[in-house]
């Protein structure tokens, strides 16, 4: 029961943020919603052929819809002519229609294209939500106890506030946040549990997880087979059975590396700017890069990247994911230390990488959204368990991570909202105060959008990370009645049993009692 309301409080604060931001408020907004409009090809009055194969015609008004952006005093009130009378088609290029992005993401939310632009936008956010839940909630049941804790501490402590923004937005970030969420605890189920109908479901849920990434952005692909390396290498032993349990992983991982190879998006960061790089150069951009990681956490402004945050956001957010991380090392083998080691280096090595073929210094070209991925990965491997008890909270570390991600996102909303419906230069805690701009067709206004999304979320997070306090007294054991046939080594091609929160990899040897 604590579940299911802590899962509906996760619904209503994806929900408000869907509302705190009016079309076009995320990065490049114009272009996908162009990409969205021609999703399901040639369509009268929404999308016609232009002059050449890579140009469209589409309304006006998609492509003016960002007339704030870049322009923190401006609100959202500058697009009440252009949405409601712009519907002229003119001729772009701003869309996807060299095939530089995937185009699952942009299909799937064309049949969600109608008349009124603000109206199709808002269903799909919602839309965006449904999906979003459905594969956390389907994931979390799926996998085994270990992995449960992983998945929500590791999205908790990397969801605000880019994560909160991005989920429901049309953005295809949405959805390569949800693949790295959700994949590594997949496989990582997969690998490690024994029975067959839920190994099943894991390698299921680990395969949409990936076309859901890789269906939206090339790097998301590249993540992915980032996230299936991890697991295999957190899950590492002997014997041909374990080596039959990586055979579907790795299928996945070479069809990841395969999409990100073949789409355009994993060339178009090159030839940025004419500046000759060199090896100190390139030690100096690492040196810069963890930038990117505290952005991705609220130390740069959301939307066009021109939405300030106040430091109390990246402060709170980033000392929960450092004091979680850093508290679930304590319990790490060396086989998770391993892969937190490789996802480290990903972590600082390929934002360096892509910086420096873009040929500028960190703060362009490269943004906080592209690396938020990696980090999800890394958090969400940091907290699971494949062998021994599960990581525990404190009561008292359980409260402090509560409140810091509960203040962080209270904080980011308010500030968003505040952005849009007066700009940013109103100072004043009440939002519904000289409203400029305000979604029309919405019966309730921005401060009850802002106190339902504080609220909810705090809620969430209290209730679904409080089996983080659960004591854990499960360590590895074997039933002697659990007997499995052998694997093609001679070790037995199953899984140990284990009370609670403990998982044992097949063939694991054992240690200990339970205490």
């Amino acid at each position: 029961m604590i579940g299911i309301v802590g899962l509906a409080a996760f619904v209503l604060s994806l929900l408000a943020w869907a509302l705190a931001s009016p079309v076009g408020a995320t990065p490049d907004e114009d272009y996908h919603l162009a990409s969205i409009w021609c999703g399901h090809g040639a369509r009268s009055g929404l999308c016609e052929p232009g002059e050449t194969s890579t140009t469209r015609e589409v309304q006006q008004r998609l492509l003016s819809s960002p007339c704030f952006a870049f322009q923190p005093p401006e609100s959202a009130a500058c697009q009440g002519p252009i949405m409601n009378d712009d519907t002229e088609l003119v001729e772009t290029r701003r869309g996807n229609f060299d095939g530089s992005y995937p185009p699952l993401f942009y299909f799937t939310m064309s049949f969600l294209v109608g008349d009124h632009v603000a109206d199709s936008v808002i269903l799909m956010r919602v839309m965006n939500i449904l999906v979003v839940v459905l594969m956390l909630a389907a994931t979390w049941l799926a996998a085994p106890s270990g992995l449960r804790r992983g998945l929500v501490a590791g999205v908790a402590v990397t969801v605000v506030p880019l994560g909160m923004f991005l989920l429901p937005s049309i953005n295809p970030s949405s959805w390569a946040l949800l693949s790295a969420m959700t994949l590594p605890i997949a496989v990582l189920g997969y690998i490690t549990t024994e029975d067959r109908r839920r190994r099943l479901l894991l390698g299921a849920l680990a395969a949409v997880a990936l076309v859901i990434g890789a269906g939206a952005r090339a790097d998301a692909a590249m993540y992915g087979a980032l996230a299936i390396g991890l697991a295999g290498i957190m899950t590492l032993r002997t014997g041909w059975a374990h080596v039959r349990r990586l055979v579907y992983p790795a299928v996945l991982g070479v069809a990841a590396l395969f999409a990100f190879f073949t789409t355009g998006q994993s060339e178009s960061i090159q030839g940025g700017a004419s500046v000759t790089m060199s090896f100190p150069a390139f030690l100096r951009l690492m040196g810069d890069i963890p930038a990117l990681w505290t952005g991705a956490l609220g130390s740069w402004g959301l939307g066009w990247l021109d939405t300030y945050m106040p430091a109390v956001v990246s402060i709170a957010a980033w000392g929960a994911l450092v004091g979680v991380v850093f508290a679930a090392l304590a319990g790490a083998d060396l086989r998770q230390l391993a892969a937190l080691v490789v996802g480290g280096v990903a972590v600082w090595v390929v934002p360096t990488y892509m910086q420096y073929l873009s040929g500028y210094p960190v703060g362009a070209s490269v943004q906080p959204r592209y690396i938020l991925p990696i980090i999800v990965i890394i958090a969400v491997v940091a907290v699971s368990r494949v062998r021994g008890p599960a990581v525990r909270w404190s009561g008292g570390q359980w409260l402090l991570v509560v409140a810091a991600l509960s203040v962080a996102n209270a904080e980011a909303l308010h500030f968003n909202i505040r952005r849009y419906v007066t700009g940013a230069e109103v100072v004043d805690p009440n939002l519904g105060n000289a409203v400029e701009w305000w979604w029309p067709s919405l019966p309730v206004g921005p401060m009850l959008v802002w106190l339902t999304g504080a609220v909810t979320f705090a809620v969430a997070v209290a209730l679904l990370t409080l089996p983080m306090v659960r004591a854990s007294d499960a360590v590895e054991r074997r039933d002697p009645a659990d007997e499995a046939e052998p694997g093609l080594d001679g070790t037995p091609d199953s899984e140990p049993t284990a009370s609670h929160d403990a998982l044992v990899m097949p063939g694991e040897p054992v240690a200990g009692t339970a205490r």
